[in-house]
């Protein structure tokens, strides 16, 4: 959809006896509440999420250039969508997108785990189940038909351009469910920084902690996936610039990662809707955006990081 121009005020009011009264609401009515503000709030939360996730990724990894998509979530859900659009229509997509991602999360931690639980473990876990997710979709998107396969691509791109308050009610409850234990757990997530043996010195057992996050990491990523796609550098840029203004303690950087991540989600998707007259896909917008951006972290930071 289009720009379109409002009365602000009789919109406002609208929507307020709609709310309370159930009166029916006008064509700007449905345009600012069914389109506009679902897409916002969706913004919010997704960008909100990745951010978050990517924080406490990196934290737990000791790595910054990790992201919550390391985890197989972008690859099981782009497998689970590209069967939905590719062979079973009957089912939507967004149920595949989520229980491939949720179930590319699992075989992540089982082969982390039967390989140690360490942090080197999980990460190429995460690698080598994701180029193999890869290939099954790519080999999807070979065998449709043009038109199936275009959908994939879209899809894969990342959008909120189908965005309602049923999904705002998904992404929503992937959040809350997730982020609750991280923001109690995050000073137990700051020893995490630690090595091993000084993690469990101080009564913490990092493999524990480190499986506790990447489980609420990976319910609230899939459910934001299934939602909007997958977003790409969110999750890995937005913990960096979080960390240059608020600091690199968790207690404070959850938070401000998830506040940076979703006005930036929703500036950048702002963009993609006004840029042109097509309603580009958001995820072209954070990539152009986000990769030229991180060149300039990396240039100024390089040494930082180098040290760790």
């Amino acid at each position: 959809m289009g720009a379109s121009s409002v009365e602000w005020s009789d919109v406002i009011g609208n929507i307020y006896e709609h709310i309370v009264n159930g009166t029916p609401l006008s064509s700007d009515g449905v345009i600012v509440y069914e389109i506009r503000l679902p897409r916002i709030i969706l913004a919010i939360i997704v960008g909100g999420v990745l951010a978050g996730s990517g924080a406490v990724m990196q934290g737990i990894f000791k790595n910054p250039l990790v992201d919550p998509y390391l985890l197989g979530i972008s690859s099981g859900a782009a497998f689970g969508s590209a069967l939905s659009i590719g062979f079973l229509e009957s089912f939507p997509v967004g149920i595949l997108a989520f229980g491939g991602a949720i179930g590319a999360s699992f075989l992540v931690i089982v082969i982390g785990r039967f390989a140690g639980g360490s942090s080197v473990s999980l990460v190429l876990s995460g690698v080598v189940l994701s180029a193999f997710l890869n290939a099954l979709s790519g080999s999807i998107k070979f065998f449709v038909d043009p038109q199936k396969a275009q959908a994939i691509v879209i899809w894969l791109l990342g959008s909120l351009s189908l965005a309602s308050w049923e999904n705002v009610r998904i992404a929503l409850l992937g959040f809350v469910v997730g982020f609750i234990p991280l923001f109690l757990l995050r000073w137990k997530i700051n020893v995490l920084g630690l090595s091993d043996s000084e993690c469990m010195s101080l009564g913490i057992s990092p493999t524990k902690m480190r499986f506790i996050c990447i489980a609420c990491i990976s319910f609230a990523c899939a459910l934001a996936v299934s939602v909007s796609g997958t977003i790409g550098w969110v999750g890995l840029v937005v913990p960096h610039l979080a960390r240059v203004i608020f600091g690199s303690d968790m207690r404070g950087l959850i938070g401000g990662s998830v506040a940076l991540g979703a006005l930036i989600l929703l500036g950048a998707d702002t963009i993609a809707r006004t840029l042109t007259s097509y309603d580009l896909p958001v995820g072209i917008i954070t990539a152009l955006l986000g990769a030229p951006f991180f060149i300039f972290l990396l240039n100024q930071f390089a040494n930082k990081w180098n040290n760790r």
